[in-house]
């Protein structure tokens, strides 16, 4: 188990560890972080399995000192209400601009200003936080917390522990349950409980008004996503969703698990009533056309009824309190009269 506190000072006063920290990361090369995770149902899962992360509830109101452990093992120690906060995930920065003053985070991750991806695209723009890809760029901002993920590149993860900076890494998204936790966590971290509560409080109530809203007693549609080839099966949080909304994951159904390749041709012969997908915003023609012109899927049953499913990339990759949106998309396009889902 390692043990940081966020006092410790050792790579903003040693010039040497600090250089050794940047040649070495200048060597990286720095690929889409956050797209290995949030566009998992279009590319291979991650290398490391979700692991829960402690929830906090339990000690709303707790003064500081406080300490956390992540799913890995690693303990942070924190000793003060982080004033210089970093996130290089874009989950932990919408997670953050909801219950965080922004004057306290000065790093946002390079999505948080991308609006095919980001829900906080406008909050971001709006604020003088750089945009930090990997190590070098985050210890010139002198953070106080550092929140990375289980999908981070595990080089910069070792590059910022080596040189004694105050990381928490978020481990777990793959279920509706782990968002509500992460975002106690990353409450308890910086000291926003009661944002936090609030903030898990307004998802249950806007999920329970959507599942209000399912009809009873229909029978339950069955669902695949497919996005450049893959799809979702179980342990996915596209399962967790489909099962919010009283559907079955045909994927899942089938014995597939995480995110694996499939042919246009899996999907014809399993032959799904919908078809689901994202897309950035203005582009839901686009990929629903593109999905069709592949002759085996437009012989599906969903391509022949046209019933596919396009939800706005924002919500429909989001590892945040966001994913409400895809929740609502995926019910809309199942039981409204137009299965075009989410616009």
């Amino acid at each position: 188990m390692s043990r940081v506190s966020p006092t410790s000072r050792s790579w903003r006063t040693s010039p040497y560890l600090f250089a050794a920290v940047v040649a070495v990361a200048i060597g990286l090369t720095i690929v889409g972080i956050e797209m290995s995770r949030r566009l998992g149902a279009g590319q291979n899962p991650p290398a490391n399995p979700s692991v829960r992360v402690e929830s906090s509830a339990d000690t709303l109101g707790a003064a500081y000192p406080r300490e956390l452990r992540d799913g890995s093992g690693a303990t942070l120690k924190i000793m003060a209400r982080p004033q210089r906060i970093v996130s290089q995930t874009l989950g932990t920065d919408e997670i953050l601009l909801a219950i965080c003053s922004p004057d306290r985070i000065v790093g946002l991750s390079v999505f948080s200003r991308d609006p095919q991806y980001s829900c906080v695209v406008k909050q971001a723009s709006a604020m003088s936080a750089q945009s930090v890809r990997g190590p070098e760029e985050i210890l010139r901002l002198n953070p106080d917390l550092i929140f990375v993920a289980g999908y981070s590149r595990a080089e910069t993860v070792e590059l910022l522990r080596a040189a004694g900076a105050p990381v928490f890494r978020v481990t777990s998204f793959d279920h509706i349950e782990d968002i509500k936790t992460n975002i106690r966590t990353i409450g308890y971290a910086t000291g926003d409980d009661e944002r936090a509560e609030a903030l898990v409080a307004q998802m249950e109530r806007e999920i329970n008004a959507i599942r209000a809203r399912l009809p009873e007693g229909s029978e339950r549609p069955r669902v695949m996503s497919y996005s450049a080839g893959f799809t979702a099966g179980a342990n996915t949080l596209f399962d967790d969703l489909v099962r919010t909304v009283g559907a079955v994951n045909v994927s899942a159904e089938q014995g597939l698990k995480g995110f694996p390749k499939i042919s246009a041709e899996q999907v014809a012969a399993w032959d799904p009533d919908f078809l689901v997908t994202g897309a950035g915003a203005r582009k839901f023609d686009e990929v629903r056309r593109l999905l069709l012109s592949d002759p085996a899927i437009a012989s599906s049953r969903a391509g022949r009824t046209g019933k596919i499913i396009v939800i706005d990339d924002c919500h429909y990759l989001a590892v945040s309190q966001y994913v409400v949106g895809a929740i609502e998309g995926l019910a809309d396009g199942l039981y409204s009269n137009t299965p075009e889902g989410a616009k």
